[in-house]
């Protein structure tokens, strides 16, 4: 299996655009074969496992993307231009249902946790999560339609 390693990295690379993501795929699919020692194709098997360990980075890099990661002004640097900004934002979080403005403020102001907003609020995880989500993507939208 090990022989294979490039050919491993070539798909992960091809898939992930990204030289260390690939080789923690890799990585990451070679420990999980060597653990299977019943395997009888373990060549077949390490190819499957890369290819599904860059769907999950995939994944993950998609759910973890949001407002945090667009480039805001330095405060320092462009004070007027940053509050513009948090001005708008907040703008576009007052178009928006009391129960989202509330998670979003406890979220992102407050800075409380999902399980404390858990307990806070009564709503399942999952509902938070995806009203918070949901929530950014909104303001992501009505941002980009501003640029």
């Amino acid at each position: 299996m090990v022989d294979h390693y490039l050919d491993y990295y070539a798909l992960a690379k091809s898939m992930l655009n990204d030289d260390d993501d690939a080789r923690d795929a890799v990585q990451e699919a070679l420990a999980r074969t060597m653990a299977m020692p019943l395997l009888q194709k373990p060549v077949a098997y390490c190819f499957q496992t890369v290819r599904r360990v860059a769907v999950d980075t995939m994944r993950y890099r998609m759910r973890t993307r949001s407002i945090e990661e667009y480039e805001l002004p330095d405060e320092s640097d462009e004070g007027d231009s940053y509050a513009m900004l948090l001005e708008r934002v907040g703008m576009l979080r007052e178009g928006m249902p009391s129960a989202t403005k509330a998670l979003l403020k406890l979220r992102y102001e407050k800075g409380l946790t999902y399980s404390e907003l858990e307990k806070l609020t009564g709503l399942s995880m999952i509902t938070i999560r995806r009203r918070l989500k949901e929530a950014k993507q909104i303001i992501k939208e009505k941002l980009e339609e501003e640029k």
